[in-house]
Parts: structure tokens; sequence; C-alpha cells
């Protein structure tokens, strides 16, 4: 798969879930798309940002970022162009664990992500956002997630295609708007539901 080097420092430490790995790893070939040139980030430099219409906004250095609780899924990875990649363990933290941490104020209507690279974005709506498989990974198949899949930190939304998973996420912005995204402005849905076509969670 092209595993990198984790360049983050310290690594994060993968339960024990993710070392069997659960799913029992990865079945398919990621084939990884970028819009831009893969971004670096050091350990010094990185940071990420909750802000927007939360009470209690946050920005987390990596050190900090990396102790904070993480849960394990096993999820499929489909991209709109046509292939898949099942069974993938991942570990990280629920959107909607950060969401409620950082307390959602009302007239919030979407989640804006952002991406490191500094031009990639999209949006979930809020019940999409709180979803209970919408995470925000830093390991998969126990392993710190190489820059080529987006990280160290990327979105992943299970029930939608990836390119609603954000890759090299830094910020999370609650907005009082609806927001689209890199792709949107191009021609592709704003509902990216797999199996749900015309929901409108």
């Amino acid at each position: 798969m092209g595993w990198k080097k984790c360049a983050m420092i310290p690594a994060p430490v993968p339960s024990k879930e993710s070392l069997k790995p659960i799913g029992g790893g990865a079945k398919g070939v990621f084939r990884p798309y970028t819009v831009t040139k893969i971004p670096v980030f050091t350990s010094e430099t990185w940071c990420f940002k909750i802000d927007g219409l939360v009470m209690n906004p946050r920005v987390y250095n990596w050190e900090q970022f990396v102790q904070i609780p993480r849960k394990v899924q096993v999820s499929d990875f489909h991209c709109i162009t046509g292939w898949s990649v099942f069974d993938i363990t991942y570990e990280g933290i629920l959107l909607k664990d950060i969401l409620q941490e950082a307390g959602i104020k009302s007239g919030a209507v979407q989640v804006k992500l952002y991406s490191g690279d500094g031009v990639y974005t999209d949006s979930l709506s809020i019940g999409q956002a709180l979803l209970d498989d919408v995470m925000v990974a830093v390991l998969q198949d126990g392993r710190p997630i190489s820059p080529d899949f987006g990280g160290p930190v990327r979105l992943i939304v299970p029930k939608m295609y990836a390119y609603k998973g954000v890759k090299w996420l830094n910020r999370i912005e609650v907005i009082d708007h609806k927001h689209a995204g890199y792709w949107e402005k191009r021609g592709y849905s704003k509902n990216a539901w797999i199996h749900k076509a015309g929901s409108t969670i």
C-alpha cells in the first residue's frame, strides 16, 4: 500500500483492536487522488482547530491531539470513480464526540471541514456530522495514515463517497449557512450517499 513512516512525533499508539486489526486488514487497493501537492506537516507546526458556532472552541497541538481517547471501527471506502476498499480498521475520534465536547450553538446549519492543503474543503449537515460512524481518523489498520492517503488526520464518512472524507483534516468550523465543497462546486452532489440517494439528513 505504499505506507510511509509516520513523521509526526509522538506517533499515535494503536489499540489492541487496531493491531489485530479487527477488520482483518483492508481488502482492495487504494488509488490516491489529490487536487494539490501532498502537504508536508511537522509535529511542531501542525495544529487542529475547532471553532465557529461552538461554546468551547479549541486548538490542539499534535501531542495534545494524540492523547484524545479514540475508538475503533471497521468500514468500507468507496470512491465515486468506481473503486472500493473493504473491511478497513480505522481508529480515531468520532466527529459527534468532538462536536458534543465543543458544544454546538443554536443557529448551526453545517460543519465545514478544512484540509491542511489550504485548498480543499467540504461540509456535512449537523445531522450527518452526528452520525455514529463519521470519524476523524489517525490510524488505518493499526498504522498511522500515510500522507498519500490523507494523514496524519483525515475524515472518514463510510456511508458517503470518499470525496466527503477530507484529507489532511486540520480544522472543523460549525457554520450558520450551507457550504459547497471543492468538488460540489464542480458538479458533484452535496449529499454523497452511497445507498441513500435523496436523503435529507
